[in-house]
Parts: C-alpha cells; structure tokens; sequence
C-alpha cells in the first residue's frame, strides 16, 4: 500500500515548508494554474499540514480541507485556528461530507501519486464541482524517475518504493504513464486547460544547485489545470 501519512506527520512539517523543491518549485508553479478564488468554495484534497489552505483562505477563499491522515488534519486545524473546515477523510469520497455542486474548484497538491484508483476520483470531483468548475493539481511527474521508465517501462503502472532522506523513510507511491491521468479526467467529463512542466526558477539554482540541475534536465512534478465540461444543449436548425 501507499505510504501512511500518519506516522511520518511530525518530521514531514518540521521540513516540508523550507524544502527548495516545495517551496520554489511545486509551490509557485500550483499558485500559477489557480484561477481568482476570491468568494469561491474550494476544497483542498490531501490538505497535509494545511500550507494550501492556509494561503486559500488568505486569498478570500472558502475552504473546506481533507486529507485521509489523521495527524496531519490534526496539525492543519492547528494551523488554521478555526478559519476553515478540516476533514478527516478520503477524497475519493466526501458523499457524507459534502453535497453535489458544493464547490467551485478543487485543488490537490502532490496527493494524487498515493491514489489507486483515479477514476473514483475524479468522478467525485466532478460531482462536487459545479458546472464550470477546475481542478489545478501537481503530481509525480512520470519520468521523473528515469530508471523505471526504461525497466519495467513508461507504459507499466506500478507502485514504487523511494527511500527519502530527509525524512528517513521508504516511500511508496504509484508511477504511472500521462494516459493513466488524463484519460480518467477525460471520462470523468473534464477538460484540460493547460499541462505546465516549468521550469526551475533561479532562487532554486542558488538554495539547491545540484536539485536545480536535474529539474532542468528532468521534471520532478506535473502540474494540470482542467475544467468541468459544461454539457452543450444542441438546437434544431430553423
């Protein structure tokens, strides 16, 4: 299975906010694809320790925030001090938590690469979203892994295990092929607006110089915006 978030909850958020990769790569790429949220309902699926939240409501948003740790929502209230809703839950399903057409954009930060199942997904999505409604959302990008994309191939889904060393775990989430997102988001009813694969920004060359060299090289995340199609009413000619 996928990585549990609850027992590495406390050494991720000590870190995570002044990782150059985060915070000047993943970070002002996702604020990029956001369109005006102001007095807009959002939620904020696989909210961690709440950063996007946080910054959401700071923009004038509504927010409600789930992730399916426990710990990190417990951190997120925390941070958030009553200013938004944090769920404890699965994003794959909110139908006890929140009605159809309750949101107007949902935004997902680094959380989709833990899922199995997108196509749930982002069905849900789609029902939470009004007509017109967008998803931005950052992944793993699928060569970021140069290895496995040779051997056992870019085509093969398949769950990984990563040793990462700043948090001194093994890390198990899915690489998959770009078909493998955008095909679910197409039958879900979605639109893709814009795929943006950016590139690292200077002050990463300097806080990070070797990170800065790979990404230039080979992307770490994928970053998509796409919209709830809005059904078209066809009407007789004369």
């Amino acid at each position: 299975m996928p990585t549990d978030y609850d027992t590495i909850a406390d050494r991720y958020v000590a870190e995570i906010d002044q990782r150059p990769w985060n915070a000047l790569y993943e970070r002002p790429a996702t604020l990029s694809l956001l369109p005006e949220v102001a007095g807009k309902d959002v939620l904020d699926a696989g909210c961690a320790h709440g950063w996007y939240a946080e910054r959401l409501v700071e923009l004038g948003a509504r927010v409600v925030a789930v992730d399916r740790s426990a710990r990190m929502t417990e951190l997120a209230r925390a941070r958030l001090a009553g200013r938004c809703r944090v769920i404890t839950g699965d994003f794959a399903d909110l139908r006890d938590v929140l009605p159809d057409g309750s949101c107007d954009l949902v935004l997902s930060s680094l959380a989709l690469h833990y899922v199995e199942n997108l196509n749930a997904v982002f069905c849900e999505w789609a029902r939470l979203l009004r007509p017109g409604g967008q998803i931005v959302l950052s992944t793993h990008h699928p060569i970021h892994d140069a290895k496995s994309v040779m051997e056992p191939g870019y085509l093969v889904e398949e769950l990984l295990e990563e040793k990462w060393g700043w948090l001194n775990e093994s890390m198990r989430y899915f690489r998959r092929p770009l078909r493998s997102l955008t095909d679910p988001l197409s039958q879900a009813g979605f639109v893709i607006e814009r795929i943006l694969e950016p590139d690292p920004a200077a002050a990463l060359a300097e806080a990070d110089p070797k990170g800065y060299e790979r990404l230039c090289r080979l992307p770490a995340f994928l970053f998509v915006r796409a919209r709830k199609d809005t059904p078209r009413v066809l009407q007789a000619a004369g």
